[in-house]
């Protein structure tokens, strides 16, 4: 599959921003670099008139589209990427990369095209919340919606989970989940291919949705269903002042906050499912 970059001169404070509206806009991948951001999309028709001018709004112009190969953009990546290394406890590599030192888990993945390399805040914050409530997924049951390359997919595994459904609408990210799931000996982990949160009558223990505003705030009633009582929602992929835009729907279906985190401009959140009437 061919990809198209487009390659934007920004601030560091406008980049953060900059990802927030473009992967809200059908963009799947990110290099950031000092005062420029490329971003990366399987269409130009992505490059909408609003788009455009929500972007002028900040200050940023859309440059002129570049058509990359699949084989170029993994290239690109490998050049770009390093070893993530989470509070001594997790190391992320990709199969380039020597190892130096033991971690207690570490997850090896071939990125590709799929957003959740670890290197970006919204992925290093989950991983983070994961490992700080890493008592709730010994034995349980995991939803990972919008799962990408599937690097929280096989984190919650090596944290314990005893089933872990990780979906993605997009088919070069499934067929990345399938790689990296055996790349990774996962046996608990079980890619799905659809782009609706609605698995029959399945509840479960947590939810992993690692995606954006929109689409969290547009799958939230039907995340909520999946989840059993009591059971977890960790989500991120927006903005510190998209708080309120998603807590309060969040309580409307019985989602009660118990936790979030910043990082980098980016903000993280942990719900906790409760009983209408409690």
């Amino acid at each position: 599959m061919n990809f198209f970059s487009f390659k934007f001169s920004c601030s560091p404070e406008q980049s953060d921003i900059l990802i927030a509206v473009l992967s809200e806009n059908g963009f799947e991948g990110f290099l950031e670099e000092e005062n420029f951001l490329t971003a990366y999309s399987t269409s130009e028709k992505n490059i909408t008139e609003a788009l455009i001018q929500k972007l002028a709004q900040i200050g940023i112009a859309i440059p002129k589209p570049e058509l990359v190969p699949d084989k170029n953009w993994n290239e690109e990546w490998e050049s770009k990427i390093t070893p993530i290394e989470i509070n001594n406890e997790v190391l992320i590599r990709t199969t380039f990369h020597s190892v130096e030192k033991h971690f207690p888990i570490e997850i090896i993945i071939e990125p590709k095209m799929s957003f959740g390399t670890g290197h970006h805040a919204t992925t290093h914050m989950m991983v983070e919340l994961m490992l700080m409530n890493r008592i709730s997924f010994k034995g349980a049951t995991v939803f990972d919606f919008g799962a990408g390359t599937g690097i929280l997919s096989v984190m919650a595994e090596k944290l314990g989970s005893l089933e872990v459904q990780a979906m993605d609408h997009e088919h070069w990210a499934y067929e990345n989940m399938l790689e990296n799931f055996e790349r990774n000996k996962t046996a608990k982990c079980i890619p799905i291919l659809a782009d609706q949160p609605v698995l029959e009558s399945k509840k479960f223990d947590i939810i992993l949705a690692n995606i954006n505003r929109n689409v969290i705030l547009e799958f939230l009633p039907s995340l909520s269903n999946n989840l059993k009582p009591n059971g977890l929602l960790f989500c991120s992929g927006f903005l510190p002042e998209d708080e309120i835009a998603i807590t309060q729907p969040a309580e409307n279906l019985t989602l009660k906050f118990i936790d979030k985190k910043f990082q980098d401009n980016w903000m993280s959140m942990i719900f906790k499912k409760h009983f209408a009437n409690s």
